[in-house]
Formats: structure tokens, sequence, C-alpha cells
């Protein structure tokens, strides 16, 4: 899916996104993993989650954390990058302030999400959580959610992750996959996709 060019600012930094247009009453952002490991906007897992979403309709902004790509800043252990998720929501709320805001957050940009999520956005996706370094920040109860890791992954156990199943979150094990998602990318859009229609208006 063809993206464009979508910078914004973070306190005084500027940060380097690209937009994934869609038609649809659903805008997302969408939280890459750890930079200090490689992790930006351009990860595969990132991309194929915003091509999907935007096929779906779903307006969809990849960005990069302070220090990666052409951002502005250094990493800052988690704080900045908070604030830097923030910006990125209210930046498509300025654009789009009709729509429903989902989260996406793969690995750290998982932890992130989940650590910056309030109850204003229409839902939360939580894609291989590092729950080996860290338990999964505390989200709002009564968030839409979805979560998802692979039943290979050391650094997104898939027991630590089922354990925030509830009544409204929703966690899927995926057989055969580890962190990287190759293979299982196209079963997790799969899903990833069918969430975000959940949260998308009925027509008649």
């Amino acid at each position: 899916m063809p993206s464009e060019p979508f910078d914004f600012k973070s306190g005084e930094l500027q940060l380097e996104g690209r937009l994934h247009a869609g038609t649809g009453s659903v805008v997302a952002v969408v939280l890459h993993p750890h930079p200090q490991y490689g992790g930006d906007m351009d990860n595969h897992v990132v991309v194929a989650c915003c091509d999907a979403l935007a096929h779906e309709g779903v307006t969809s902004l990849r960005f990069n954390f302070r220090g990666a790509g052409r951002s502005e800043g250094t990493y800052d252990e988690g704080r900045g990058e908070g604030d830097d998720a923030l910006a990125a929501m209210k930046a498509m709320r300025s654009v789009h302030p009709a729509k429903d805001l989902l989260l996406v957050g793969y690995s750290f940009g998982a932890m992130i999400a989940a650590s910056v999520a309030d109850d204003s956005l229409a839902g939360l996706v939580l894609v291989s959580p590092p729950t080996a370094m860290a338990p999964v920040p505390t989200f709002p109860l009564g968030l839409r959610v979805f979560a998802a890791t692979g039943d290979r992954d050391p650094v997104s156990p898939s027991a630590n992750v089922s354990g925030i199943e509830s009544g409204t979150t929703k966690v899927s094990v995926f057989a055969g996959v580890d962190h990287g998602w190759l293979p299982g990318i196209d079963d997790l859009v799969t899903e990833l996709t069918g969430f975000a229609r959940t949260l998308m208006p009925t027509v008649g």
C-alpha cells in the first residue's frame, strides 16, 4: 500500500513518520520495536500491520521514536518514547478529529502502547509484548484489547501474555511463531484486521 511522509512534533523534537491512508471511520498509530536493537518504523511487522489496516480502510501512522531514523533526539529508556506515542496520537486526532483511534505496538512498542493507553481509545493491540523482561503495563479496565504472541517466542512467553486475557482482552497464541513473525505474519495481520473491523460501526 502507498504511504506518504507525515512528520510531527513531540515537544521540541521533530519526528519522522509515514501515513498509510484509508477511508474508514478508524485511524491507528503503530509503534515500532526497541530502537537500540534495530527497531524502527520500517520494521517488517510494523509495515505489514499498517498496510493491512489501510487495506481495511484504517488510516495508519507509523513513525520513528526519538533518535531513530531521521527523528530528532536520543533514546530515553521509554519515558520520552511514551511522550512520542502521545504526540503521534494527538497528531492523528488533530487531522481526523471525528474518527476513533486504535493504538498498536510491537515488542518494545507494545509496552509503550500499554503504558500510554487510556479509555479514549477505541482499541489497543499488543504484538509480542516483551513480558520476559517486564510485565505488561496496566491499561484501563474495559478497554478492548487484542494481544498476540508465538508459542516459540522467548521474549514474549505465551504463558505470560495469556495471563492478561479477560472479558475485554483477547489473546491469540500462534503455533510455530517466534519474536520475528517469520513465519506467522500473515496470520497475525488477518487477526489484527478482524479486530479492527469490530471497532467499526455496523452499516444497515
